[in-house]
């Protein structure tokens, strides 16, 4: 069995190092709009002090409109210092928030947009390199953008630090003990393949440990009672988007996997697990483990029963 290492000993060289020098670089990949855990994983990262969100980047389908919902989000948040990348569009259907901001006008959005995203993603990552840091890329989406990247600007693989919501090593969706081909993963096999392939160190949460975070009881209680204009406006769009696919939030949230990506990217991770492995990615959208597969560092375990509870309310604590 491969090592249990945790996170601050696997990336005592970057993370904790940033976090030393003032708030950590982060970049967004991002399908926003889609489910509903990339606005809380947003949410979460502009709300805490640790991070520095200096690009959301989005991925997939439409990404224009993907686009609208970022900048309608960062502008009632009072947050448009953050620019918005316009990543690599593909034939996905719509999301179910794209209606939230189907009205809104990009041309208004005061703060900076890039047409070419992935170019505005490598200047961000150069410009940190350029002051002896390096940068944390949320990882949250199918990895489409990460070819473009990699060929366009082979130099920023040296640069940036992968926490990508990724794969399904021992368990699937709903807890099961049978793998699944995970959606980031599914939709485009080869592009997880070349992310996880860069000589970049990648570090990810499979279903294995992000698969059954949800808000519940009193963590869900703090979020909806919120006063910050972040909170609130996360709970506006979760019942936009909850009502336009009939989904029922009174009791919880649905099931926010791309939270645990965000929380990663802080530093010191201690309510998880990891462990250094090898993984091919397969053409049906399987994250395999096999010797001669790529090095990741997965996230397979909660530290202990309770840590994916702490875990939910330190995450309604922070957003709220």
């Amino acid at each position: 069995m491969a090592p249990k290492l945790n996170l601050c000993f696997l990336a005592l060289w970057s993370c904790c190092a940033l976090a030393a020098q003032g708030a950590i670089p982060v970049i967004f990949d991002t399908d926003v709009a889609t489910d509903f855990d990339d606005s809380a994983a947003i949410a979460y990262a502009i709300q805490n002090p640790d991070l520095d969100v200096q690009l959301i980047l989005t991925a997939t389908g439409d990404t224009i409109a993907r686009a609208k919902v970022v900048a309608k989000f960062l502008l009632e948040v009072n947050r448009t210092d953050i620019p918005i990348g316009i990543g690599i569009a593909t034939s996905l259907p719509p999301g179910p928030l794209f209606g939230w901001a189907a009205d809104f006008n990009l041309s208004t959005y005061p703060g900076r947009i890039f047409t070419d995203g992935v170019a505005a993603a490598a200047e961000v990552i150069r410009r940190n390199v350029g002051a002896g840091k390096l940068t944390q890329i949320i990882a949250i989406a199918p990895c489409n953008n990460f070819p473009s990247l990699i060929a366009r600007f082979p130099d920023v693989v040296r640069g940036g630090v992968i926490q990508a919501m990724s794969g399904s090593i021992h368990y699937g969706y709903s807890n099961s003990t049978t793998p699944a081909a995970e959606y980031n993963v599914k939709i485009c096999p080869e592009c997880t393949a070349a992310m996880y392939n860069a000589s970049w160190p990648v570090y990810t949460t499979p279903l294995d440990t992000c698969g059954t975070v949800a808000l519940r009881d009193s963590a869900y209680d703090t979020l909806l009672a919120g006063p910050s204009l972040v909170a609130r406006t996360l709970s506006q769009s979760l019942l936009y988007w909850a009502k336009h696919l009939n989904v029922p939030v009174t009791q919880s949230t649905t099931i926010w996997y791309d939270a645990v990506a965000a929380y990663m990217a802080t530093g010191p991770a201690p309510l998880l697990t990891f462990e250094t492995i090898h993984v091919r990615v397969t053409s049906d959208g399987f994250t395999v483990i096999d010797p001669s597969g790529s090095l990741i560092h997965a996230a397979l375990y909660w530290g202990s029963g309770a840590a994916e509870g702490v875990f939910e309310q330190t995450l309604a604590d922070t957003i709220a």
